[in-house]
C-alpha cells in the first residue's frame, strides 16, 4: 500500500512538472509580467528630434524619470546604466523598433532642450530609440502622478526624488517596476531585459 502511495505521488510530482514545463516552453520562457495598473498616453517634447513625443507608438517603454542638477548621482548612474542597456537593445535587434527608452526630467524649467541634448550626449543617447523629454511642469507632474512618483524641487533647482523606473507595454499598461542605480545598490539590468524580452515576446505572440 505504501509503495503504490509513493508511486502514486511520484507520477503526481511527473505531472505537475510535465505541465509547467509545457507552460513554460510555450511562453518561449519568457514569465508573463503581472498588469499593475495603466497610465494615459501622453504627449510632450522631445529634446534630441526637438519634435512631438506621442506616447501612443505602440513601442514597450522602459521609462526614468531625472533632473540634470541631480545632487546625488542617482540620474547620472542611472544613464549610464541606460546607455548599457541601449546597446544591448541593438544587439538584440530590438532597440527603437521594439523597445525604447524614455527620460522624462521634471525640472523642465533649467533643463532646456539644449541642456538636454548636452546632456544626453555625455550618455551617447542615440534617438532612433532613446527619448529625452520635457514639458510644461503641470504635464510632467501629471504623469509622475499616474506612475505614483513623487519627486519635490525648488525655486533655486535643489529636489530630491523618488528611484523608482517603469516598465510599461505597449498599452500603456505598467508591467513592471525597477529601482535607479545609486550609490547604494546598481540597476539590475539583467531582470530588466528579461522583463523587457518577455514584453516583446507576448506582444508578437498576440
Amino acid at each position: 500500500m505504501k509503495s503504490n502511495k509513493k508511486t502514486l505521488l511520484i507520477i503526481a510530482c511527473a505531472a505537475v512538472i510535465i505541465i509547467a514545463g509545457i507552460a513554460w516552453f510555450g511562453s518561449g520562457g519568457h514569465p508573463k509580467l503581472k498588469v499593475h495598473g495603466e497610465i494615459e498616453a501622453f504627449e510632450l517634447e522631445e529634446a534630441l528630434s526637438e519634435t512631438v513625443y506621442q506616447s501612443d507608438n505602440g513601442l514597450i517603454k522602459l521609462l526614468a524619470f531625472i533632473f540634470i542638477n541631480c545632487p546625488d548621482g542617482v540620474c547620472p548612474m542611472t544613464m549610464m546604466d541606460f546607455e548599457h542597456i541601449q546597446n544591448e537593445l541593438k544587439d538584440e535587434g530590438l532597440f527603437g523598433t521594439e523597445v525604447e527608452l524614455l527620460t522624462i526630467t521634471f525640472d523642465p524649467v533649467r533643463d532646456t532642450t539644449e541642456a538636454l541634448q548636452q546632456y544626453a550626449g555625455y550618455f551617447n543617447a542615440d534617438q532612433k530609440g532613446w527619448r529625452f523629454l520635457r514639458g510644461d511642469e503641470e504635464k510632467i507632474q501629471s504623469i509622475a502622478d499616474e506612475l505614483k512618483f513623487f519627486y519635490a524641487i525648488n525655486e533655486e533647482g535643489a529636489g530630491m526624488h523618488a528611484t523608482t523606473m517603469y516598465i510599461i507595454d505597449a498599452d500603456h499598461q505598467i508591467r513592471a517596476y525597477h529601482r535607479m542605480s545609486s550609490s547604494q545598490a546598481n540597476m539590475d539590468r539583467e531582470q530588466i531585459m528579461k522583463d523587457l524580452r518577455a514584453l516583446v515576446h507576448e506582444k508578437n505572440k498576440g
